[in-house]
């Protein structure tokens, strides 16, 4: 009982920030079935669907990931529960979301933190190297699109929605998805509430502290200080948390610049495997469902685990 209320805050917060973007992308989806006033809003990201061979529905969801990743993420469920596009369509785009998802995550989220905590040299290089693995992330769904993919056929994306679907009536085709919306998003958070609460609590049992035991060996081998076991601890569970904590750390002369970007490298590589955990495979099971869930999360979380790696390990080698 205590430990489901230390986490019923946090939990609570989750639900708080995503069932409203679940709600939204049921809605757009189904509303993207009957108008093709979405598939417009694709425009911006068609050129990139198309490079992995993507249907214009995936270049609408693309562009909503500039907004919105959940409510994306949900739209795109819903196209594949509607027929518009296939599993393959969905796994494809998830990895290739990266780069608009990061994008939108530079500018208003972690961006303003890094560079008033870490200052303009440091923070930007750090955010490069934020941005330049999302790409290898994106650019990894687009190799795979190429080779697992058929090339749309041609006239297609003119052929969809059909002509006698977009004259209807706005009202009625605002009230036809809002009545396929409920049922949808009905069913997602009863999946997604009971899942997240269930693995917050299994994550705040003593498994994290056998985790963060095995670090200091790894901290030593890579030449770093003692004092980012701080950092990292904190970061595990929120970036944010991390960066604000590395701060005060580098202003203070405890860390170079360097140090401080391999700290908030190694951070990531673990906070990658806690949100997988806590957020992303809850989450994408109860959007997907389990099969297709299981296998976007595993997927993302490989590419994106072996490009910061990768990062992590060019770093060390320049330093």
């Amino acid at each position: 009982m205590q430990v489901i209320l230390e986490v019923l805050p946090g939990v609570l917060k989750l639900w708080i920030n995503v069932l409203p973007s679940m709600l939204l992308g049921c809605f757009l989806g189904n509303l993207f079935h009957n108008t093709a006033f979405l598939h417009r809003l694709g425009q911006g990201m068609r050129p990139l669907a198309q490079l992995g061979h993507l249907p214009a529905g995936c270049a609408t969801s693309l562009t909503l990931c500039l907004v919105n990743r959940i409510a994306a993420y949900t739209m795109l469920a819903e196209l594949k529960n509607t027929g518009l596009i296939k599993a393959r369509d969905v796994v494809v785009s998830f990895l290739v979301s990266a780069l608009p998802t990061s994008l939108y995550f530079i500018v208003f989220f972690i961006g303003p933190v890094v560079i008033s905590s870490l200052g303009w040299f440091t923070g930007v290089a750090y955010l490069f190297i934020y941005l330049g693995t999302n790409i290898i992330v994106s650019c990894v769904g687009l190799l795979m699109g190429k080779f697992l993919l058929p090339l749309p056929e041609q006239g297609q994306e003119k052929d969809e929605p059909s002509w006698i679907v977009i004259r209807e009536p706005w009202r009625e085709k605002l009230i036809v998805a809002a009545r396929r919306t409920l049922p949808a998003f009905c069913r997602l958070a009863t999946v997604f509430m009971p899942v997240t609460l269930l693995v917050s609590i299994l994550i705040h049992t003593s498994l994290m502290d056998q985790i963060m035991r095995q670090i200091d060996p790894a901290l030593n081998y890579l030449g770093l200080p003692g004092l980012t076991i701080i950092v990292i601890t904190t970061g595990v569970m929120s970036m944010i948390a991390g960066i604000g904590t590395l701060g005060p750390i580098l202003q203070a002369g405890l860390v170079t610049p360097c140090e401080a970007i391999t700290t908030l490298l190694i951070t990531s590589v673990l906070h990658y495997l806690y949100e997988f955990w806590s957020g992303g495979l809850p989450t994408n099971i109860s959007i997907f469902g389990p099969k297709l869930g299981s296998k976007v999360s595993l997927a993302a979380l490989l590419v994106r685990e072996s490009a910061t790696c990768l990062a992590l390990g060019l770093v060390v080698l320049l330093t």
